[in-house]
């Protein structure tokens, strides 16, 4: 388990198919997600189920300590696409718990995630897109480092109009230099 100030990364629980079928078939939350179909019990039944098999990419829940001494899911995150050759990952974050959101959530989680990237996985270099009306993460991205990289005008057809997918990237040296500040 990876610690911060307020939020932890853990393991996927099969216990949190729940939480996990309410935020992604919520549209307020799919709308900054690469996935806009209707997500079954099923699928996400085996999506965690071949998490084990999985190589390529690392997955973490999201949990903040609760006023009873337990922990309660707000979000999950990973590492996608690793490339071992290159060393460069693809991260992915949701705070589907949405009285969590705009409160430095998920900014504390993406620190530990890039932390655990870096530090662990070893990887030079970490991306993301995100997209041009998702102005709070853009401010997360930009406050834990990550730099605008790129653009792919009009790619995405979201709540009806087209908007740019944005490229943003840290490498491991930018990440150890910000920490020492």
């Amino acid at each position: 388990m990876l610690k911060g100030e307020r939020v932890k990364l853990g393991p996927i629980k099969r216990e949190y198919v729940d939480s996990f079928l309410r935020w992604f078939n919520d549209p307020e939350i799919t709308q900054y997600l690469i996935a806009y179909r209707p997500m079954t019990r099923m699928a996400e039944e085996e999506w965690m189920e071949n998490l084990k098999n999985r190589e390529d990419s690392i997955h973490f829940s999201i949990v903040i300590p609760n006023e009873e001494g337990s922990e309660k899911l707000i979000g999950n995150c990973g590492i996608h696409k690793i490339d071992c050759k290159n060393r460069v990952g693809e991260v992915g974050i949701v705070i589907g718990e949405k009285e969590f959101q705009n409160k430095g959530f998920g900014t504390e989680a993406m620190e530990l995630l890039l932390e655990y990237g870096f530090d662990t996985v070893n990887l030079n270099r970490i991306e993301l897109y995100t997209y041009d009306f998702n102005i709070s993460a853009l401010k997360s991205y930009k406050k834990v480092g990550f730099i605008e990289e790129g653009r792919k005008r009009q790619s995405i057809w979201i709540n009806g109009s087209y908007h740019d997918a944005i490229l943003m990237g840290i490498l491991a040296e930018e990440w150890r230099k910000k920490k020492m500040v």
